[in-house]
C-alpha cells in the first residue's frame, strides 16, 4: 500500500510539471527573517537535515500548497528536520504579506537570490548546506493531510 502511495505521489509531482535536478550547495547565502530579528545562513543547518522551500506570492501553486507546506514543517520537526521557508521573487510588501502566513521565522528574499526553474521549489540539504535533493513543484494535496501523506512527501523529498 505504501509503495502505491509513493508512486502516486511521484506522479503528482510529475503532473505538476516538476522535475528533480542536482544542485551543490547554498554556500554563503544569508537571508533575513520576516520579523527582522535575525538572519539565517542557508549553508548551515542546526539539524542533520534541512528542507528549504522557496515560494512566491504570485504563484498559485505555492498558495495552494501552503497548508501542506505548513503541515510538512510540523511533521518534520517531530523527526528532527529543520524546515526553512523562503518567500521571494516579488515586491517586498507582497513578500512580507505572504511570509506572515508562515510565521515570523520565515525567510524573505524579494530579489530572488537563487535562480530557480520554478516555484514552489524544495531543497533537501545536510547540516553543512550540501544539497542532496532538489525538487521543483508540489503534489496536489488531499483536503485531509494525513500523517501517511506527509510521510510520503517527506520520503519523496529525501528528508
Amino acid at each position: 500500500m505504501n509503495r502505491w502511495r509513493a508512486v502516486l505521489l511521484c506522479g503528482a509531482f510529475a503532473a505538476a510539471g516538476c522535475g528533480v535536478k542536482s544542485a551543490s550547495s547554498f554556500e554563503t547565502l544569508t537571508l533575513p527573517t520576516a520579523s527582522g530579528a535575525k538572519t539565517v545562513a542557508l549553508g548551515q543547518c542546526p539539524t542533520p537535515k534541512c528542507l528549504t522551500v522557496f515560494v512566491a506570492p504570485w504563484c498559485g501553486y505555492c498558495r495552494a500548497a501552503s497548508p501542506m507546506i505548513r503541515a510538512l514543517r510540523e511533521h518534520l520537526a517531530k523527526r528532527n528536520v529543520t524546515t526553512r521557508i523562503v518567500v521571494g521573487m516579488d515586491r517586498e510588501d507582497s513578500v512580507r504579506g505572504y511570509a506572515a502566513e508562515f510565521g515570523p521565522d520565515t525567510l524573505i528574499d524579494p530579489k530572488g537570490s537563487i535562480h530557480l526553474s520554478g516555484v514552489p521549489h524544495f531543497f533537501a540539504s545536510s547540516a553543512d548546506g550540501k544539497v542532496f535533493k532538489d525538487v521543483a513543484g508540489a503534489p496536489r494535496a488531499p483536503e485531509e493531510l494525513s500523517e501517511a501523506f506527509l510521510e510520503a512527501v517527506a520520503g519523496h523529498l529525501g528528508v
